[in-house]
């Protein structure tokens, strides 16, 4: 028997004792995407390198390259910017201080990109005897774009210390600094902010043709990250029908394979996704499956931080040329622990880190305090 689907659209609270705050429920279905979409990358950047083989052997890739004809990697990071457009609008729908709002995702973001990209570039220092870069002779100027974490933004037209992060990074950065913006603007002029996003975005595809690349520009993205937000402030929740349409639209663009935009067919391709797997995950809210997805989702940040590097050096021993399919399946397996091990260490340094600091702070305050 199917699991009774979960009223999740409601705004269930929980009172933290011994606080005046509030804590919203967590959300199954969107640690369930974030899981899926997780793999999906890992997937994305182990297949990626039979595909930059000559010949390309696409036939040991894992499981696919593609979903209803978009690269699986665009795919993945769609998801990403509608459950984190999602997220965010249920975290911040009722109240959003600037202030409070940039520290936290400051604290989410930099300290534990700055701890793996130390290690790697040590790592990558040591190993292959020079300064990891993207050229020979980068401005050492352009290390601020790796603190930023914007260098892999950048790394296609400027040359870069870059490492770990890759583009997805530089604009989810971006997406958080304008956030707070949209969400004053979804709130209070819902209407003409679909009209003025869905605007920018036929500019993006059709006008576009600045020498970047337009997938990975925060305005191509923002009718993702905008969807994410209207459907936690509206929708809530998917039925039958509209699953069903999304599957059809899903299947029908697989089978067709059109030609046109794969930017465009990201967008909604993307979108129709997320509105299927939040249907399914209605039907899969069972203590084991919950518990899987919520560590994949705890620990999928540092999982995208460290995973490419972990790749790359691991596939890098193998002769991918004579590499049978069974053996590839293996290989991804052993590539996927060890992933998940030095995500699980980057995790619990730098949470053991962030006490560490915390705690000498709030020792700095409390000496402060007796001295007055």
């Amino acid at each position: 028997m199917f699991l009774e689907i979960k009223m999740l659209w409601k705004m269930k609270h929980i009172v933290v004792r011994g606080r005046n705050k509030v804590k919203k429920e967590r959300l199954f279905y969107l640690d369930f995407i974030r899981a899926i979409a997780t793999i999906s990358i890992v997937m994305t950047h182990f297949n990626a390198r039979y595909l930059y083989l000559s010949p390309p052997m696409p036939e040991k890739a894992i499981v696919t390259t593609t979903v209803s004809n978009i690269y699986i990697g665009n795919w993945g990071v769609s998801l990403f910017f509608i459950i984190s457009g999602a997220a965010l609008m249920y975290i911040y729908e009722d109240k959003c201080n600037w202030k409070e709002f940039y520290r936290k995702r400051f604290l989410s973001i930099y300290p534990m990109f700055w701890i793996a990209y130390s290690f790697a570039f040590l790592y990558l220092f040591y190993s292959d005897k020079r300064i990891p870069s993207s050229a020979v002779d980068v401005p050492k100027i352009n290390i601020i774009f790796s603190c930023l974490g914007l260098d892999g933004l950048l790394v296609r037209n400027i040359p870069m210390f870059y490492i770990l992060g890759e583009w997805f990074l530089g604009v989810i950065i971006i997406m958080y600094l304008i956030f707070p913006i949209l969400r004053k603007l979804i709130i209070n002029y819902s209407y003409a902010t679909v009209i003025g996003v869905i605007a920018v975005y036929l500019w993006m595809i059709f006008g576009f043709n600045f020498n970047f690349d337009r997938g990975t520009v925060i305005l191509t993205r923002l009718p993702e990250i905008c969807f994410g937000m209207y459907y936690i402030r509206f929708r809530k929740r998917v039925n039958g029908k509209v699953a069903y349409l999304s599957l059809l639209i899903l299947v029908t663009n697989g089978l067709l394979k059109p030609n046109w935009s794969q930017d465009i067919q990201t967008t909604y391709v993307g979108i129709f996704s997320f509105l299927l797997l939040v249907y399914f995950s209605y039907y899969l809210e069972r203590v084991v499956i919950k518990k899987v997805c919520g560590v994949i989702s705890k620990y999928s940040y540092a999982t995208f931080l460290v995973h490419h590097v972990v790749i790359e050096r691991m596939m890098k021993t193998f002769n991918l040329m004579e590499i049978s399919v069974l053996y590839s399946y293996i290989l991804f397996i052993v590539v996927c622990v060890v992933v998940a091990f030095f995500a699980w260490l980057l995790y619990n340094v730098h949470d053991k880190i962030i006490k560490k600091i915390c705690y000498f702070y709030m020792e700095e305050i409390q000496r402060k305090k007796k001295t007055l």
